[in-house]
């Protein structure tokens, strides 16, 4: 049974000449490589007919050819090395010594090569500044079963041992987005909701893992390799949680708990029946629970989520969490929803809703709704119909406009937020320009009479001293609010891929905004997505 070999060369030494005989590779080993044996020639300074040679190494057969006609001395056992890109290994190959025809010289030595001890691949590695420990198993492989051409490792550096960052280990739900459930029936079952995560006293909240610091690791020549840098962890916790000395955060209270930028909340849920009359504007750190209905007229503030089990009316709700609305929204053009994540309602008429997050509904009617990331209107009837829809990266419904040709208007591309900010910014410095234009030339005419050797009166001089000071201020906010749009407008020229996405039909007259790319629909389009191209917003297929 044959063993796999590479193929490899020998030289033979005769008294006519220099030989080479080729071994062919066994048992799928790899063919010799010409160029290999073309550097060892003339590491040796061997000459021979280069193309007659080459054309008998590369048929991988068993054959001897003559190099030369010259005499030489014996030729030891010999090793090459390489270093592998990253200095942590070491390859060596061995080459056969040379044969003779079993004659002896002059001294009655064999003209048959030495071979390579243990001491000497040593030595020969140490000769190359190879401070890894060379790896004696390898070594007596080779010793043991001789295959030449072949690669052998004989040393490796020491691996560097990575560092592993700290970090923390929530032991509860942190996504801020409490997705509605979907009914077989394609409904949306905004009943189920689950968006309070409730935690009780003694509930483990988190537990820190500390960072783990590496070991260096040294390459085949002894040069030192730094591990990584680790990082620390903390856990940031406000009070109604208790982090004891081993890095476990515990609930003081029964109540909810939430992560927001990074540090998690402890506290009890506010729950109400109603907002209305009995409870007045409501102003609570934490979370709102209500099983009925926000009522007309009140207000809600609370930095928290809040839950509305039946409807908001045309009331005013600011959340610095999510609002999740089971029944709806029926704003009757006064209601305002302002929510820091996102807003969840079986429905919104008449309302004007804003939402750091997502903006997900049943069905949009007649109102002005902008939401950072996307607006998902889905369910059975999914239709966005009258008003202006924005979001800043994707509108998804089932139908945008009507047939009746209501006003309807959606815009994608430009975080709404950042958008609103730039138009103030533009209002605020027409205004100062405008102020500046008639202020300016007052003081400059004052600073021109003092030039002048005009005296003023006391009363005089401090007003203009104090215009000077109101025109100064004026000129650094114009210089600040010019290079924050110019900030803004680097944002907008980086936005990602934005689209409105209609999964059944926008009617004519649909006004589509992407990227400040305009389109009012002329017909209607059934099944498509609308993107910007250029200077364009372009229809296509979904």
């Amino acid at each position: 049974m044959s063993e796999r070999r590479n193929g490899y060369f020998q030289l033979e030494l005769h008294p006519d000449g220099t030989y080479i005989h080729f071994f062919p590779a066994l048992d799928d080993g790899e063919p010799l490589n010409p160029r290999e044996m073309e550097d060892y020639l003339a590491t040796k300074r061997i000459g021979y007919d280069r193309i007659a040679v080459l054309a008998e190494a590369q048929k991988n057969t068993d054959v001897t050819v003559r190099l030369n006609t010259e005499k030489m001395r014996p030729v030891d056992e010999f090793m090459t090395f390489s270093v592998s890109d990253d200095l942590m290994s070491v390859v060596c190959r061995f080459y056969p010594p040379s044969l003779g025809d079993g004659s002896l010289d002059e001294k009655g030595k064999s003209v048959t090569g030495g071979l390579m001890s243990v001491d000497e691949i040593k030595n020969d590695l140490k000769y190359n500044q190879i401070t890894a420990e060379p790896d004696i198993d390898a070594i007596n492989s080779f010793l043991n079963n001789k295959k030449y051409c072949t690669d052998y490792v004989l040393a490796k550096g020491t691996p560097v041992t990575a560092g592993i960052d700290g970090y923390v280990e929530y032991m509860f739900d942190t996504d801020p987005v409490a997705r509605p459930k979907t009914n077989e029936d394609g409904s949306v079952d905004f009943h189920a909701l689950n968006s309070v995560r409730a935690c009780a006293e003694g509930q483990v909240l988190a537990k820190l893992h500390k960072e783990v610091p590496g070991s260096p690791g040294y390459n085949v020549f002894g040069e030192m390799i730094m591990p990584n840098t680790v990082k620390a962890a903390a856990i940031k916790h406000s009070k109604g949680s208790t982090l004891s000395e081993d890095g476990v955060l515990t609930a003081d209270v029964n109540g909810h708990v939430s992560l927001t930028d990074g540090m998690v909340f402890v506290s009890s849920v506010l729950e109400l029946a109603d907002v209305d009359v009995s409870t007045g504007d409501i102003n609570y750190d934490g979370n709102l629970l209500v099983n009925g209905n926000i009522t007309t007229g009140y207000k809600v503030n609370v930095t928290g989520d809040v839950e509305v089990r039946g409807v908001i009316e045309a009331a005013e709700v600011t959340a610095g969490g999510q609002v999740t609305v089971a029944k709806g929204i029926n704003g009757m053009e006064k209601g305002r929803i302002k929510a820091g994540h996102s807003v969840i309602a079986k429905y919104i008429n008449s309302a004007e809703v804003e939402a750091g997050g997502m903006i997900q509904s049943e069905l949009v009617l007649n109102s002005k709704i902008s939401a950072k990331d996307c607006i998902k209107v889905e369910g059975r009837k999914g239709f966005i119909t009258g008003g202006v829809a924005r979001a800043g990266n994707k509108i998804e419904a089932k139908t945008i406009g009507s047939d009746m040709g209501a006003p309807t208007s959606v815009e994608v591309g430009i975080d709404p937020t950042l958008k609103a900010r730039r138009n103030k910014l533009i209002k605020e410095n027409e205004e100062l320009r405008a102020t500046l234009a008639r202020t300016e030339p007052v003081l400059l005419a004052t600073v021109d009479r003092l030039k002048r050797g005009d005296k003023l009166p006391p009363d005089q001089l401090k007003k203009m001293q104090d215009l000077n000071k109101v025109i100064q201020s004026q000129k650094a906010t114009l210089q600040a609010n010019m290079e924050e749009l110019d900030q803004l407008e680097l944002s907008f020229d980086n936005e990602t891929i934005s689209e409105v996405v209609v999964l059944g039909v926008a009617y004519a007259g649909t006004h589509i905004i992407v990227s400040d790319a305009n389109l009012t629909l002329k017909k209607d389009y059934q099944y498509c997505r609308f993107r910007r191209e250029g200077a364009d917003v372009r229809m296509m297929g979904i």
